[in-house]
């Protein structure tokens, strides 16, 4: 141990030379030595016991418990008091003495020596046994219990050294003094080496604490359970110890752990400053990087997998962003509700999500594959899409999610399984709406359907496709059919030769084409693009023949010359058709 003070070893020459000088002139009474131990007679010629005999400037013990001689390297009880005489007998002042720990344990008090620390009146410094007394020796403050010993380690707030194994962590220890060797009054950070049995654990571990300029350890429950430090936030449990990686913040207050929203996350052990704003990248809560090792978690998917995610935290108090669409620094990103499997995460990919405004009900799928779209149009392309809140979004190749991952609006390719699809996501608007797939017409080119562009594949050549209203339309449906699908429709015929000798013009009105643009009816080719102009028998991939007349679908019908198109237009179809296209 370190001193700024000697520690006292021998008495000074001049109190030697005093008690021989005292001897020497008063043989019968005073200071007297015999067989090399010196004794104080008093003028009757007793010896004097238990009193302070001064010589010199200095003062000495006269021991009863060694027939009255001048005790020597001892501790002094005298009157409440403890007192310290060095190897010579003289009483110390205003110094460190180490006494030889003579009930030295390994577990509650493994000191070797126990130190006192004398004051100017030779007293040792004492506490009141019902709280820290703190004195300032040196610049440094120490604390001492009612015998005077030095308190070290762990300490009470009664002034009781708390250092047995498991003692620290007791929720009335609030101050640490250091090693036996040391005895100082920590403060600011201090990595301390103790042992833990929480959660499973029982070995010794190096943690951090904090201390507060008065002493005592921050801790939760305290008036500032999250604490400020150089612009950065630091935790600590009710034990004192920084908590560091996953810390679900509300646990004293039994919150519900499948909730992203309870849980911050403090960095590593060494650093331990939260991220209260910005991205992080880092596997869920698991046994191994929680701070509590718990077994609980708000995506135990993700954990299970133990695949790294990014999150974002909004700020201390907002915590992790969860279940919304928000903007980050002029883009926007999608995160996962709270759902125990995947909650908070950064959304990737393709996306079909159910929303309510920016903030997202569910997740039906994220990072969609071709066979994943196919079931999405297969179960949400047949119904109204304005019923179902349900939309599709892309928030950047999954693939590059380490350097992307915000939404992605206007024409997009994407590449699913190697195919390439074309889709459009809105571009204006807020979190509310922005990113969504269209749905409809596109400046009376193309048809998109949850933002997918609508278009035949090779083998049907075309389709015919229903749209209720352009992209910027609220509330648009949008509906292709498929070869059985078209013959069901009302107003599509095969026309039959019965049909084509049958001229009236009740008949011919009959078969005037079932709809025009106007109201929804479009034909789309595989590039996605919608057909005008005079067709006469146009063959698609199911061997069966589309008649147009500008933008209005006359007829579909299985044999390309079951009506002269030319005849019909002399005999007042022509008149017919521009009639019924311009109204």
């Amino acid at each position: 141990m370190r001193k700024q003070t000697k520690l006292v070893a021998v008495a000074s020459a001049a109190a030697l030379l005093a008690i021989g000088g005292a001897m020497t002139s008063f043989a019968a009474q005073g200071w007297v030595e015999e067989d090399g131990t010196w004794y104080y007679y008093d003028k009757d010629g007793n010896r004097v016991e238990d009193e302070w005999k001064k010589s010199g400037d200095n003062w000495f013990w006269l021991d009863s418990e060694e027939g009255g001689a001048m005790a020597t390297d001892k501790l002094v009880e005298d009157d409440d008091n403890t007192y310290y005489v060095d190897g010579n007998g003289v009483m110390v002042t205003n110094t460190w003495v180490k006494v030889v720990n003579e009930d030295q344990d390994d577990d509650d008090d493994p000191a070797e020596y126990h130190y006192y620390y004398m004051q100017s009146n030779g007293k040792a410094y004492k506490g009141d046994g019902s709280s820290v007394s703190k004195k300032v020796i040196d610049g440094k403050r120490y604390a001492f219990d009612e015998d005077g010993k030095m308190l070290y380690g762990w300490v009470t707030e009664t002034g009781t050294m708390a250092n047995g194994e498991d003692e620290w962590s007791g929720s009335d220890v609030t101050y640490y003094f250091g090693s036996w060797e040391d005895g100082s009054m920590k403060t600011g950070w201090q990595k301390i080496n103790v042992h833990d049995n929480e959660d499973g654990k029982d070995d010794d571990y190096d943690y951090w604490f904090n201390f507060k300029s008065n002493g005592k350890k921050r801790a939760h429950g305290d008036t500032s359970d999250t604490w400020k430090s150089n612009g950065k936030y630091y935790h600590f449990d009710t034990r004192g110890v920084m908590v560091y990686q996953w810390y679900e913040t509300e646990t004293a207050t039994g919150s519900n752990s499948a909730s992203a929203s309870n849980w911050a996350y403090f960095s590593s052990p060494e650093d331990g400053a939260r991220v209260t704003k910005g991205w992080f990248k880092v596997v869920a809560p698991t046994e191994d990087n929680s701070f509590y090792e718990s077994d609980t978690t708000f995506a135990s998917k993700d954990s299970d997998d133990e695949s790294e995610r990014w999150y974002y935290s909004d700020s201390k108090d907002e915590g992790l962003v969860v279940g919304e669409i928000k903007k980050i620094k002029g883009k926007y990103y999608g995160f996962w509700p709270d759902d125990g499997k995947k909650g908070g995460r950064m959304l990737v990919g393709l996306c079909a999500l159910e929303m309510d405004g920016s903030k997202i009900v569910s997740v039906i799928n994220d990072d969609m594959d071709s066979d994943d779209l196919d079931d999405f149009m297969d179960t949400y392309g047949v119904q109204a899409q304005k019923d179902t809140n349900v939309y599709l979004y892309y928030f950047g190749n999954a693939g590059d999610q380490d350097s992307d991952g915000a939404m992605k609006t206007g024409n997009v390719s994407i590449n699913l399984d190697g195919d390439s699809y074309q889709f459009y996501f809105k571009k204006t608007g807020s979190a509310d709406s922005r990113g969504r797939g269209v749905n409809g017409v596109d400046d009376g080119k193309y048809i998109y359907k949850y933002g997918q562009k609508v278009k035949a594949d090779s083998d049907e050549k075309y389709i015919l496709v229903h749209a209720s209203g352009n992209i910027n339309d609220n509330a648009v449906t949008v509906v292709d059919y498929d070869n059985a699908d078209i013959k069901t429709i009302s107003g599509v015929k095969d026309f039959s030769l019965a049909a084509k000798k049958d001229s009236d013009e009740d008949n011919l009105k009959g078969y005037a084409g079932f709809g025009t643009a106007a109201e929804g009816w479009y034909l789309v080719n595989t590039s996605g693009r919608i057909q005008t102009g005079t067709k006469s028998g146009t063959k698609d991939g199911y061997d069966m023949y589309w008649f147009m007349y500008k933008d209005n679908i006359k007829f579909y019908a299985d044999d390309k010359n079951v009506a002269d198109y030319d005849e019909l237009k002399s005999n007042g179809w022509h008149t017919y058709f521009d009639a019924k296209t311009t109204k």
